[in-house]
């Protein structure tokens, strides 16, 4: 059974508020590793380790299979219905089965970069064998992370998995430059990234095996593989074309055009990430509750919750939206340096496309968290498409300023298919459970 309503409401603000909290130190601290690395490597090396990180975040959606949100939905599910075999039963099947993918992966990678190194320089060669490297601990990582978040550990979750990670890197930076007085190679950083995605990965784990120890009553392992893999592939075509948009920007600029151009492309990219940081604050808390919502048919609840989710998201995003849209260069300057401020207009265009997606609210959350995640799929599809075809056309014709523009449609095209299939399900009869079995 779910809590009373004020219990309800009283832990999502109370999570809301925590995660808001991690996720401002989170984001801060990815946008201080930017600038870190930014300045320290300059804007080829930054170029190319952007690249690299790019490669990296496409190999881990592989490598995990949709087990990530798959866990965070049926976890939540399964405690709801006292299915404690088969939560234990799906976390072991999930491990095993990512971890046997990135290491499959990772060998499939440097072989195709040892069959084609005549085509790539030495410096490019050796941040993409190093990002294969690192695909191990970031798809352990996160299936940690969002295995505790169907615990509704929400706040550990979040700690380990987008707190702990970048903050020991910056550590490791700080070590690295006290030692050797300057760090210039984007490998290195690379190196030390990988070291601090091992360190996250020690205290997930224990974080995730005391909450077994704790919460789930039974030793029993039961298995439900065809419905997981079927749902795990839906989860995992979503999740890779929720990264076209995020990345092919970068990937499609370092082949078309050259990585100084990647490097100011990922400044106006990652400071206009921040936009969002209250509707991912947000998604995180109710994540696990708007799937309970949805397994027991309660509509009302879940309209109160989606609105006010999208109210409180876009009045934390819009000083920011102001900020970039018309003191970006200035902002640039200050942050990244001089050489990084002409990438203000695409800061204020990726800036135009991130409101849109704040604005709308946690509406692709709700589609996958009941189980529609074939309509968020098609939408997520459509944008998708849509941002590669721009890429190619405007990358050509105006550079960074064109990779802005086809992620700035792209986002707006795909968040308004998500609240169309939204609001029809909202408007629908009564809902099952069979979305989440």
């Amino acid at each position: 059974m779910l809590r009373k309503p004020k219990s309800l409401y009283f832990r999502l603000a109370r999570d809301t508020v925590g995660v808001m909290v991690i996720r401002v130190l989170s984001m801060g601290l990815g946008f201080v590793v930017s600038v870190v690395l930014a300045r320290l490597l300059g804007v080829r090396e930054f170029g190319l380790y952007s690249l690299a990180m790019s490669v990296l975040s496409l190999l881990v959606v592989l490598a995990t299979f949709g087990f990530p949100r798959l866990l965070v939905r049926e976890i939540a599910a399964y405690r709801v219905k006292g299915k404690w075999s088969l939560i234990r039963g799906l976390l072991r099947f999930a491990q095993r089965t990512s971890l046997l993918a990135s290491l499959s992966i990772a060998l499939l990678g440097w072989l195709a970069l040892w069959l084609l190194s005549d085509r790539f320089s030495g410096e490019t060669l050796q941040v993409l064998a190093l990002a294969f490297l690192a695909l191990p601990f970031w798809a352990l990582l996160q299936l940690h992370g969002e295995a505790l978040r169907g615990f509704e550990q929400i706040l550990a979750g979040q700690w380990v998995s987008t707190v702990m990670r970048p903050l020991s890197f910056l550590l490791l930076v700080g070590a690295a430059w006290l030692f050797a007085g300057r760090m210039s190679d984007a490998s290195l950083a690379l190196g030390l990234h990988i070291l601090a995605a091992g360190i996250a990965l020690a205290f997930a784990f224990y974080f995730l095996r005391s909450q077994l120890i704790r919460s789930v009553p039974s030793n029993a392992v039961s298995q439900n593989i065809a419905v997981w893999v079927r749902s795990a592939f839906s989860l995992a075509l979503l999740a890779l074309l929720n990264l076209i948009p995020q990345h092919a920007g970068i990937l499609m600029l370092g082949w078309m055009r050259s990585p100084e151009e990647v490097g100011l492309y990922k400044v106006a990219y990652q400071t206009a990430s921040l936009i969002p940081f209250g509707l991912m604050a947000v998604n995180t808390a109710i994540a696990p509750t708007l799937a309970q919502l949805y397994a027991v048919g309660d509509k009302t609840k879940l309209r109160k919750i989606m609105l006010t989710a999208s109210a409180t998201a876009t009045a934390f995003a819009l000083p920011l939206v102001l900020l970039f849209t018309f003191k970006g260069k200035w902002f640039l300057n200050l942050a990244f340096g001089e050489a990084f401020s002409e990438s203000s207009t695409a800061l204020a265009i990726i800036t135009g496309g991130q409101l849109v997606n704040t604005a709308t609210g946690p509406v692709g959350l709700l589609l996958i968290m009941s189980g529609h995640e074939n309509k968020a799929t098609l939408s997520i599809g459509i944008g998708s498409t849509v941002n590669l075809i721009f890429n190619l056309a405007f990358i050509s014709l105006w550079g960074i300023n064109g990779a802005a523009a086809a992620f700035a449609i792209s986002i707006s095209i795909t968040m308004l298919l998500y609240t169309y299939f939204v609001l029809r399900i909202l408007r629908a009869g009564p809902s099952t459970s069979g979305g989440v079995e």
